[in-house]
């Protein structure tokens, strides 16, 4: 992969491999853990990413690049990507601390997107804070717009006393319904990891024979000895044909979670889909965290779609 951009240092960027394993489970750990001790977030030291979930991050297609420097020298840098189709969505990416305000973090990110196109992707995402101007004009200057706000609702659905989804189990139903939302897209992988991680379940809902809805509900932690009392929603769509069913979707994945032991579920909602705000707000969910959705390609479903996507790493 050849991505050269101006940097202070020289440097190479190349896909991840599984020989990358251990270096960036270090570098994910050391450069969110300077993050978030800089803005005075953490309460403990973070922990390394759990065995489990960086080995199924690497051994999908694509999963990412790492950057070199010098080249052939030591990964200071990494990027997971994403590819669900069309759609490619540039996941968790850091630099060593030691080796941040080089001009590296544009060069791996600049890597990870040169990656998705490279895998056919024609619309690209990724999501980033939106108190951090830099990240915004590192992004910008990279082709990306800023083109609406992702709002996290966090909260415990009222539980339905019956429930009526099926357990996703490797069918075509996610891309079925994926391709009505999002010409080309094909949110199966982000099921199939869960799968193959053992840290979550996909709940389908059907409407007269036909898949109309689902949502991929991640249950275990990313990081050792950090619990998650939550269910984190990967991605869940609805489909327009089956919205005034949603309540009761809604309802149900709050008796999934009191089923799985959790106090509640963590929703992406786009902000311009505003009868699926009223639905949260109806619900008694409450906004907890906001993020600037950056896109590339294709708008990410229409304003009045039920679709929402969160940080995929």
């Amino acid at each position: 992969m050849d991505i050269q951009l101006e940097a202070k240092v020289p440097y190479r960027v190349r896909r991840m491999t599984l020989a990358d394993l251990k270096e960036v489970c270090r570098i994910d750990r050391d450069a969110f853990q300077a993050y978030r001790r800089a803005r005075r977030q953490l309460t403990r030291p973070l922990r390394l990413r759990t065995s489990a979930n960086m080995q199924t991050a690497i051994r999908r297609p694509y999963p990412g690049v790492v950057l070199e420097a010098p080249p052939g020298g030591p990964v200071v840098g990494y990027c997971f990507t994403h590819v669900w189709g069309k759609l490619g969505w540039l996941g968790t990416l850091g630099i060593t601390p030691r080796r941040q305000g080089l001009g590296l973090g544009r060069a791996v990110i600049a890597g990870g997107l040169a990656l998705l196109r490279e895998a056919g992707c024609t619309t690209l995402a990724l999501e980033t804070m939106p108190e951090s101007g830099k990240n915004l004009a590192l992004y910008l200057s990279l082709g990306l717009e800023a083109r609406y706000l992702t709002l996290l609702f966090r909260g415990m659905p009222p539980p339905a006393a019956k429930t009526h989804y099926r357990l996703w189990k490797g069918g075509v139903e996610l891309q079925m319904i994926g391709a009505q939302m999002l010409h080309g897209f094909d949110p199966t992988p982000a099921a199939q990891w869960l799968e193959n991680e053992g840290a979550g379940q996909t709940l389908v809902w059907w409407e007269a024979g036909r898949p109309v809805a689902f949502a991929a509900l991640r249950h275990a932690e990313r990081r050792l000895e950090t619990p998650q009392y939550d269910l984190t929603t990967e991605v869940a769509a609805c489909l327009p044909q089956a919205a005034e069913h949603w309540p009761r979707y809604l309802a149900e994945m709050g008796a999934y979670a009191q089923q799985m032991n959790r106090t509640g579920i963590v929703f992406p909602v786009n902000a311009k889909q505003q009868a699926l705000v009223q639905h949260m707000l109806a619900a008694e969910l409450r906004i907890v965290h906001t993020r600037v959705r950056m896109v590339t390609g294709a708008a990410l479903g229409t304003e009045d779609a039920l679709l929402m996507m969160t940080l995929a790493m």
